[in-house]
């Protein structure tokens, strides 16, 4: 009892002082407002008394002030509209101009075909932006000096936001459209700029009444309140015109956030209060049109494509186990044969820019016969290098009357010069049996002669005595025999070897290696042979993004599979032929492409030292036999025959009808990458 009446005596003590209280916020808001509404009075007897003036007569020294005070200089935003727009136009041109002159000039460098697409995208917003800082930085009028005209420069910074929102509300919903995959006609498009313009028409007249209150009120409640309605008023707008939108504005949300929260995102397409939720998607739909710029921003530089290939990978690892223990699926021989090798005359040819280096160094031999007439040719196995030499003389042979094109492929293992001396000899129709004397001295007889040497690894054997053959190469090469171009063919890891033992400046002057393929060239390989094949290509479900709409899905699985293969055959065209080949399955007329899958390396660093050394000495000189790996190895026959086996029932090599070991396409990365860790290889 005694606590109940303490709480009792508490309540009638409590309840007066908070109505008190009550009452004093009461009389302090009302005296707020009697204040502020004397204070809008005023501004409107200032007002009228410098109409009057101006009427009746200024007193003298007063002209500006009281000009400023009627709002007379507000009559210059519309020149300064007309100005304005003009103004833009200059800017806009130039950019146009200057982004037109870029994407004509054949853009090769990878940064600024990025620039192009981010002027483009920039181009009409750039002079509203110029003409928002100018404004910016506008010195601001007092409006107790100066009345109601010195709100003139606040004014024109709420025109140029007017364009600027007008211009970003149209570009978002023409993102909005096109990113959920609806690509508007000519009548969809005009009727969106028209909804995006009568939106921000209305807009424009509230915007004008928050900024005069805030500028003539200083801040005060009714300014507040009145700045609170028209932001009110902004959201109604906007919602009433993402309605019209909100399907594409969903589908884009969907594919910015997982699966498991369509559930969250789906009473968003439907109903009249979700209606006033729909501004809240902007920032989240302009993180999505963020991220597709970036992609497509860095979609071209190859180390993005390499990045995102294998975090693909990485995601969808545990899937390709699985697929792996499944039953295996066929596919048409017929298909295959499309894919086989690269290089010959039935199958399309892909220009990656060799030709022109040889026709470089070619036209400036043929020009003055000087002994500048070497050029070393050495790349990856498989890239394409014999390819490439072959179509240059074919070029050579179709223009030229008076040069003659020699071919020679160099036997394995010609390791001492007495038989290089008769192959080449052979081949210029001149008895080389003094050696690089014998050619020096023939070179007036010799007609001009593209004379081609493939295969030059099999020159040398990493052993002592084994280096005869190629030093008798750079005594010929080095001789004064001005009227025989020598293009020699090598592949990289054999070059590498001779530059460590010999030096890379005192051997070949003139040195190119082939570079890896790009992306691009890569899939204009696969398509262009596949299109020839008469199949249709169809992408299996882990390539398709379910996310994104269903006529963007096929581009984006086809996008990701190249990526995938582009990396997984490091560029190298014969390899992606491989791979294509290991990833695609047929069904009548149709092909279905699957995840291309990397060999593990795990077996061979578990197989031990002795099959390292092995793979390192066929990597380091193309291909060998059994008798020489073990001489380059120093391992018993027992040894290298039980090593070979192991890697042959892996396919890790291939034995060819010569009897000779080399690495397998699909397995040639792997093991180089395998070895280079060990440092066992010279590149």
């Amino acid at each position: 009892m005694r606590h109940t009446h303490f709480i009792i005596t508490g309540l009638f003590l409590f309840l007066p002082a908070m109505a008190a209280a009550q009452a004093l916020e009461a009389a302090a808001y009302i005296a707020l407002f009697e204040r502020e509404w004397q204070l809008l009075q005023t501004v409107v007897v200032d007002w009228l008394h410098a109409c009057s003036q101006l009427i009746q007569g200024i007193p003298k020294g007063d002209e500006w002030k009281v000009v400023f005070s009627t709002g007379l200089p507000l009559v210059l935003l519309v020149p300064l509209r007309y100005l304005s727009r003009g103004f833009s136009r200059w800017p806009t041109g130039y950019l146009s101009g200057w982004h037109n002159q870029l994407v004509s000039g054949d853009i090769r460098h990878k940064g600024l075909r990025a620039l192009t697409r981010f002027v483009t995208s920039i181009t009409p917003l750039v002079p509203w932006l110029l003409l928002l800082w100018v404004a910016l930085v506008l010195p601001r009028l007092s409006a107790s000096d100066f009345g109601v005209g010195g709100a003139l420069p606040l004014l024109f910074t709420v025109y140029v936001a007017y364009v600027l929102v007008n211009l970003s509300l149209e570009w978002f919903l023409l993102s909005a459209c096109q990113g959920a995959g609806n690509y508007l006609n000519n009548d969809t498009t005009a009727l969106l700029e028209k909804r995006a313009h009568a939106v921000t028409s209305w807009l424009l007249l509230p915007w004008v009444i928050i900024t005069l209150s805030e500028y003539l009120l200083q801040s005060s409640v009714i300014s507040q309140l009145i700045g609170a309605l028209v932001w009110l008023f902004s959201w109604l707008m906007l919602s009433y015109v993402l309605h019209f939108y909100r399907e594409q504005l969903v589908l884009n949300l969907k594919r910015l956030t997982p699966e498991r929260f369509d559930s969250l995102v789906e009473p968003l397409s439907g109903g009249r209060l979700t209606v006033l939720l729909l501004p809240l998607l902007i920032p989240l739909n302009l993180i999505l049109f963020t991220r597709a710029f970036m992609e497509q921003l860095l979609g071209e530089f190859a180390w993005y494509q390499r990045l995102s290939a294998r975090w693909f990978r990485m995601r969808n690892q545990l899937q390709e186990e699985d697929d792996e223990d499944a039953g295996v699926e066929c596919t048409d021989d017929n298909y295959l044969r499309w894919f086989e090798c690269y290089g010959e005359g039935e199958y399309p040819i892909i220009k990656t820019g060799l030709n022109e280096i040889f026709q470089r160094h070619y036209s400036n031999w043929h020009s003055d016969r000087g002994d500048d007439n070497v050029l070393m040719l050495t790349g990856e196995p498989g890239i394409g290098k014999k390819s490439a030499v072959k179509r240059f003389c074919k070029e050579v042979e179709a223009n030229e009357d008076d040069v003659r094109v020699a071919m020679l492929e160099i036997p394995a293992r010609t390791l001492d010069s007495t038989s290089l001396y008769a192959l080449v000899g052979e081949q210029l129709e001149v008895d080389l049996a003094e050696g690089p004397v014998a050619l020096a001295t023939a070179n007036e007889a010799i007609p001009p002669t593209v004379f081609v040497l493939n295969n030059a690894e099999n020159l040398f054997l990493a052993d002592v005595g084994g280096l005869d053959g190629w030093q008798a190469l750079l005594s010929l090469t080095n001789a004064r025999a001005g009227n025989v171009f020598w293009i020699i063919v090598m592949n990289n890891q054999s070059w590498a070897y001779l530059c460590n033992v010999f030096g890379r400046d005192y051997q070949m002057r003139n040195v190119v290696r082939v570079k890896r393929w790009t992306q691009a060239e890569i899939r204009s390989l696969i398509l262009s042979r596949n299109q020839q094949s008469g199949y249709r290509l169809r992408y299996d479900d882990v390539l398709m993004d379910t996310r994104a709409p269903a006529n963007n899905s096929l581009r984006n699985a086809e996008q990701r599979y190249f990526s995938l293969l582009w990396d997984a055959s490091h560029g190298v065209p014969v390899t992606a032929l491989r791979l294509w080949q290991e990833s695609v399955t047929t069904r009548r007329n149709e092909v279905t492409v699957k995840v291309p899958r990397i060999p593990a390396g795990s077996r061979i660093e578990k197989s031990g030292s002795n099959q390292s050394f092995i793979l390192a000495a066929i990597v380091t000189h193309g291909t060998l036999n059994t008798a020489e790996i073990m001489r380059v190895t120093n391992l018993s026959e027992n040894v290298v025959r039980f090593s070979l086996k192991a890697t042959l029932e892996d396919d890790i090599v291939e034995k060819g009808e010569d009897g000779r070991y080399r690495i397998t396409a699909l397995w040639y990365h792997t093991v180089v990458s395998i070895l280079n860790r060990m440092n066992m290889l010279h590149e």
